[in-house]
C-alpha cells in the first residue's frame, strides 16, 4: 500500500514544490480507516507528508479499494491542508 500512497503525493506535490515528500506511517497525524465489502475493502489513509528533517508540507486523504484479487485503484485524493515550511526551506516552494 506504501507504494500506492506515495505515487499519490508524488502527484499532488511535484506541482507545488520541487522536492518530493515522503510520509511514515509511524508519525503523529496519520490515520488509517478500514471498511470491509463482499467483493473488496475500502482503506482511507490522512498522511501527513514532510521533506526534510521532517519538516510537514500537508495533509492528506486519499481512499482506494482493494479487490479481492488484489488490484489497487485510487477512489479519492483529497488535499486538506498546506503547511508552511520554514524560511531556510521556502526555496523548494514552485
Amino acid at each position: 500500500m506504501a507504494p500506492n500512497i506515495q505515487a499519490q503525493l508524488d502527484d499532488y506535490y511535484h506541482k507545488k514544490i520541487t522536492a518530493l515528500p515522503t510520509f511514515a506511517p509511524f508519525l503523529g497525524g496519520n490515520t488509517l480507516q478500514v471498511k470491509y465489502f463482499n467483493s473488496w475493502i475500502d482503506v482511507t489513509v490522512t498522511v501527513i507528508p514532510y521533506v526534510g528533517p521532517h519538516l510537514s508540507v500537508g495533509k492528506d486523504k486519499i481512499k482506494f479499494r482493494i479487490d479481492n484479487t488484489g488490484k489497487v485503484e485510487i477512489v479519492n485524493y483529497q488535499h486538506l491542508e498546506d503547511y508552511k515550511l520554514p524560511w531556510n526551506w521556502a526555496h523548494i516552494v514552485k
